[in-house]
């Protein structure tokens, strides 16, 4: 274990084995810190919050520090960051919001430069937040999503599974799980086919999900009769894409609209 001399660290703190807190650090009452947990200098964790296993939380980092919530009354909450999550320099990741809440983030996470978690997030695991990536209160992101660099994201707003989000992007409405969404206020583009391709789904299953997509974006049914069509499914993933529709309380982003460009007729091309 290696605390350093100046580091802050309130007396009712549980450390785990092999723990390292840099210089001038501050970690507050009630934390429980877990083995190999690395806190680098000048860093802050707030009260009751959670490190799980291996979890690297960097220079300036703020973890667990009131939400910014005018609801907020004080009450006490907490903030868990799970296993073997990496939080770079200047992430903020605030405790909830609610009495007895919790601001969660899951395990193998990397949120990079600048990211922000508010207060009440539900961020699944090995979900990737690129710089400067923010997330409003209450939002929830499903495991393996990959929010690119100053994207944006609305309160109360759900981000699918597997979820490619464009860099600034502004997510004002649910993305359905395994969609590519970009624009400043996102639309669905198509299946994040390489991120589907990279997390070991199948090709029939790829097809299956690109084949709903088309039903969802492309044909003239309506949302609520795609996703009943898509209930019937045989394939866990396109029916996981029908609950989330079924369940949205924002509505899901719109599809994108194509745009057919009239043809060169001079026969020169440009």
């Amino acid at each position: 274990m290696s605390i350093h001399p100046t580091a802050v660290v309130h007396e009712s703190v549980q450390l785990g084995l092999e723990v390292e807190i840099g210089p001038y650090s501050v970690i507050e009452e009630g934390v429980l810190i877990g083995d190999h947990c690395r806190i680098g200098a000048h860093a802050f964790v707030g009260p009751h919050t959670t490190l799980g296993k291996g979890v690297e939380i960097h220079m300036n980092a703020v973890v667990g520090h009131e939400p910014q919530d005018l609801a907020w009354a004080r009450e006490p909450s907490s903030c868990e960051i799970g296993e073997g999550s990496i939080l770079r320099e200047f992430v903020t990741v605030h405790r909830a919001s609610r009495p007895g809440g919790v601001t969660r983030i899951g395990s193998s996470c990397l949120l990079m430069v600048g990211s922000h978690v508010a207060h009440d997030c539900e961020v699944g695991d090995g979900v990737i937040m690129a710089n400067h990536c923010s997330l409003a209160g209450h939002v929830t992101v499903g495991a393996g999503a990959f929010l690119s660099a100053n994207s944006l994201v609305h309160q109360f707003c759900r981000i699918g599974r597997l979820v490619m989000l464009g860099g600034a992007a502004v997510a004002v409405q649910d993305i359905p799980p395994f969609m590519l969404s970009t624009g400043d206020r996102a639309v669905v583009r198509g299946v994040n086919v390489i991120g589907l391709r990279r997390s070991g789904i199948s090709s029939d299953i790829r097809r299956a999900i690109q084949d709903a997509h088309r039903l969802i974006y492309r044909s003239s049914k309506t949302i609520p009769e795609s996703a009943q069509l898509l209930h019937q499914s045989e394939i866990a993933e396109v029916q996981e894409m029908a609950s989330f529709i079924g369940e949205s309380a924002r509505g899901i982003a719109a599809g994108a609209v194509t745009v057919q460009l009239p043809s060169n007729s001079g026969g020169e091309k440009t």
